[in-house]
């Protein structure tokens, strides 16, 4: 029996799914059942019969997944949406990504309204730290000048404010923007999942790797900031031999230490001080946030190449369906250009504010007083080792895509001639053209490579601060 086939990404991507036009033609070729395969997870859904496509080429494909996921795979704890699911549903506490339904087992469940409590918390929460990076934004018009170079520190004090909130009000923008598009990159990853699945190829192990990524990250993050507000109440008396040891002094003093250009424009207040306090951690989440979301979608990418390219290793001397291999690497060529598309703001936020932080912090370090105490040292020392850690984390996990997409090639050079045929060869040139990475917006691809011209840019944009700022003071 012949069946109709369609694109199974959506075409409102317009560059995705110009390329995936070029890919997906391979993926209609009819092929025919093999015994071997009659027990599949997709047997329930219909009796064995004649020649038909892979369920992954059906039309109405999200019918066929409610159908098929629900009834056998509804409880794959596995799966990208089982295992991302609590991460996200803990996220949405901070205003990020606010689509109802992250934790269900199927992503057929997900919804976004923009009508809703989750999008009118997330709303609020944006322009709450939306004021504050206006009010930052004020501070460095006015105080950002030539001079400020020759003062030490006097660029960290002009621009880190508005860098920093400036850069979390963005990211919860593009986080918004994610939502109704991360529902229908959901389905098609899980497609994208039951169509590899149905090849008998080994499913990835990602919930317990999933929460060990992000516990970590965060843990440290919430070490960091800690750090950071005991630097900024270095005047308070922890002892309690004082009557100055109640909260609200000790909110004064560290909103007075810690956001200055704030109470330059507004006079402090207890309120206010409550909602510096409460924004400025909502900010740090989102910051650390961006990096740990890219670390989970590469790494739940680079899981699926590596199963692949397990597959082919191990059989790469066996008889094998060579066609379906190499369309299951054409629909993960797809997902990951698809991921790219709605994800390349967040990658380009979060190294653009990364890059500038580690200059900042370099250059604040090279030019520390010398009367500084041991615990100004701790947090200096422990957040930019933090810092270069999650930066160099991301970017390999991220390049780990790149280098998984090509890991395959030397198997199937030396594949035997007994096994090597026209689909064989068709994979080779598959692998060979196929640039697979994730991008920030075109404008660079996350490689290994890249991470030393990230390093070259640091070294080079420190020197000529330094040497500006030495300039200045002579």
């Amino acid at each position: 029996m012949m069946l109709k086939t369609k694109r199974i990404l959506t075409a409102s991507y317009n560059r995705t799914s110009a390329t995936c036009q070029k890919l997906l033609p391979f993926l209609m070729r009819q092929r025919k059942d093999k015994t071997k395969r009659t027990e599949t997870e997709f047997s329930e859904s219909r009796p064995p019969g004649p020649p038909r496509v892979r369920p992954f080429l059906h039309n109405d494909l999200l019918n066929k997944i409610s159908r098929i996921s629900v009834s056998v795979n509804s409880n794959d704890p596995e799966s990208f949406q089982c295992a991302i699911g609590p991460i996200l549903g803990f996220a949405q506490l901070f205003g990020v990504l606010p689509v109802s339904g992250v934790r269900a087992p199927t992503p057929l469940n997900l919804k976004f309204a923009i009508f809703s409590l989750r999008t009118a918390y997330a709303v609020s929460i944006t322009m709450m730290v939306f004021v504050m990076a206006i009010l930052a934004i004020m501070h460095m018009i006015r105080t950002l000048n030539s001079t400020i170079f020759g003062v030490q520190g006097g660029v960290a004090a002009a621009t880190a404010g508005a860098v920093f909130y400036g850069d979390s009000v963005i990211a919860l923008i593009v986080f918004l923007w994610l939502s109704p598009r991360w529902i229908t990159l959901q389905r098609d990853w899980r497609a994208m999942e039951q169509f590899i699945d149905s090849n008998k190829i080994e499913r990835p192990k990602l919930r317990w790797r999933f929460y060990l990524i992000t516990a970590s990250i965060l843990l440290l993050a919430l070490v960091e900031h800690i750090l950071s507000i005991a630097i900024n109440t270095k005047n308070y008396d922890w002892s309690g031999n004082t009557k100055n040891t109640t909260f609200q002094h000790f909110l004064q003093i560290y909103c007075m230490s810690s956001h200055a250009f704030i109470l330059e424009t507004l006079s402090y207040n207890y309120a206010l001080g409550i909602y510096i306090f409460i924004i400025s951690k909502l900010a740090t989440f989102t910051w650390n946030f961006m990096d740990v979301f890219i670390m989970l979608v590469a790494t739940g990418l680079a899981e699926r190449y590596k199963m692949l390219n397990k597959q082919v290793i191990t059989s790469k001397h066996k008889t094998m369906d060579w066609g379906g291999i190499r369309e299951d690497y054409a629909a993960l060529s797809c997902m990951v250009k698809k991921v790219d598309n709605d994800i390349a703001p967040i990658i380009l936020l979060s190294f653009a504010n990364n890059l500038y932080f580690i200059c900042l912090q370099l250059l604040n370090g090279l030019s520390q007083p010398a009367g500084s105490s041991i615990v100004d040292d701790i947090y200096f020392f422990g957040s930019f080792i933090f810092l270069i850690g999650r930066t160099v984390i991301v970017t390999l996990l991220t390049a780990k895509i790149n280098d998984q997409s090509k890991m395959a090639l030397p198997a199937l050079y030396t594949c035997s001639a007994s096994t090597y045929n026209t689909e064989t060869e068709r994979l080779i040139y598959q692998l060979t053209t196929d640039d697979i990475s994730l991008t920030g917006m075109r404008f660079f691809s996350i490689t290994r490579n890249f991470m030393l011209a990230v390093a070259g840019a640091i070294v080079t944009y420190e020197v000529v601060l330094l040497q500006f700022n030495i300039s200045m003071n002579v």
